[in-house]
């Protein structure tokens, strides 16, 4: 088994922010957190689980700017199966779900990804 746990920390800072013209400020921080599994359940089957979590906060100081205050919250979770057929060649299915809030623009995004495939390493 595997477990591993990620986080970054991200600040950006557009060019112009201080400027009186500008109508739009695209300076931000950004946090991102990870966790993941990975698991042997069988001689040639593995189970991958993970789950993310990345928060970005707009810095804008312009009043009229629509980030002024704003934030977005990103949640995406992935499970995968990987069967081994030999030590080169796999077969997998995965799954992901993701949901993305945005409150400046008041917008709820889902996606979900269904995937199989294979994976041959020469």
């Amino acid at each position: 088994m595997k477990l591993f746990f990620a986080y970054h920390y991200e600040r950006g800072l557009a060019d112009g922010r201080h400027e009186f013209e500008a109508e739009e400020d695209f300076s931000y921080v950004n946090q991102f957190f990870a966790v993941g599994f990975d698991a042997e359940l069988m001689p040639r089957l593995e189970l991958e689980l993970d789950f993310h979590y990345e928060r970005n906060n707009w810095t804008s100081g312009i009043p009229e700017d629509e980030r002024n205050g704003g934030h977005e919250n990103i949640f995406l979770g992935n499970g995968r199966l990987l069967y081994k057929l030999t030590n080169q060649t796999a077969l997998t299915l995965s799954f992901q779900r993701g949901n993305r809030q945005q409150n400046f623009h008041q917008t709820h995004f889902h996606n979900t990804n269904v995937g199989v495939g294979i994976i041959h390493r020469f």
